[in-house]
């Protein structure tokens, strides 16, 4: 455990750094440094600063507020991180962190695996955006305080189940609660979704489904993706290709003949699509399948 000496990070602040052993640096998802910061307003960690240098800093960082505001910037995005909101940062780019009033914060550099891409698809929801709130906000501050406070008594939680509590805190952060809703309180998504299924197998657009639920396209589509996962084209080509494994599987109907029942127009677009989506082609499926 080690005591800071930032400019703004009070006496009672904690930080611990973390070598992880041959094994997780292959196979696991790991902390590199992290922290427990009280800090005055004094706080404000520059990326040109010595420390910002150091390989162990220079990596994917979750910086969550417990108590406070917190101005971030990364590569020319900023946000005021509140109370509650969790920050992703790529610390390989241009970064800066500055309290905007006394706050509390806990903050983790991790590695391995895919972190990058865990990062990059979790702000791809909103790519302007670094501060977002967590589906439980209580939650992922006690998972964040259990895997920081674990330092303070190094080898009691393994590297394994860090891993693990690491990539449970990444995937729940993956789909964002929604905060726009329509005035009646009903969950547009929802009725896209339905609206969807009903109509999967015609030629809709982005906007004939953004006109259902009267949002524009550009807003539905951002909604969709916080909330699903998905672009609503993707998913669309996701729930035609399912429907066409059952029919490959389960009737004797040609690929053309599959293809333009699920809503192609020609075959080739199909066997494109389907082995695009599913590493495999629909006539390798059917005799195969996985």
């Amino acid at each position: 455990m080690g005591k800071c000496t930032e400019p703004g990070v009070l006496l009672q602040s904690d930080r611990y750094f973390n070598t992880p052993s041959a094994a997780a640096g292959k196979l696991f998802y790991y902390i590199t440094r992290c922290g427990h910061y009280y800090c005055s307003t004094e706080y404000d960690f520059r990326d040109d600063c010595d420390v910002a240098q150091l390989p162990s800093h220079r990596n994917s960082t979750l910086y969550y507020v417990c108590s406070g505001r917190l101005h971030v910037e990364n590569a020319g995005v900023c946000s005021t991180v509140r109370t509650g909101q969790i920050a992703l940062i790529d610390c390989t780019l241009p970064h800066r962190f500055h309290a905007l009033e006394p706050s509390e914060t806990l903050w983790m550099h991790i590695e391995g695996c895919n972190t990058k891409e865990f990062f990059s698809y979790i702000r791809s929801t909103d790519p302007h955006r670094l501060a977002f709130t967590p589906p439980s906000s209580t939650g992922t501050k006690n998972a964040m305080m259990q895997l920081i406070h674990n330092f303070r008594l190094p080898g009691r939680m393994s590297e394994t189940e860090q891993s693990q509590r690491i990539h449970r805190l990444l995937c729940e952060l993956i789909v964002l609660p929604s905060t726009v809703l329509p005035p009646s309180g009903e969950d547009p998504v929802s009725q896209v979704v339905d609206f969807i299924t009903q109509h999967l197998f015609e030629d809709i657009s982005v906007a004939d489904i953004a006109a259902s639920v009267s949002l524009s396209p550009s807003h539905l589509s951002r909604l969709f993706k916080m909330q699903t996962g998905f672009s609503p084209h993707e998913f669309i080509t996701l729930r035609r290709i399912d429907a066409a494994k059952e029919l490959l599987l389960t009737t004797d109907l040609s690929i053309k003949q599959i293809a333009y029942q699920v809503g192609y127009h020609s075959e080739a677009n199909f066997i494109t699509s389907f082995s695009g989506k599913s590493g495999i082609t629909p006539a390798a499926f059917r005799k195969n399948p996985v």
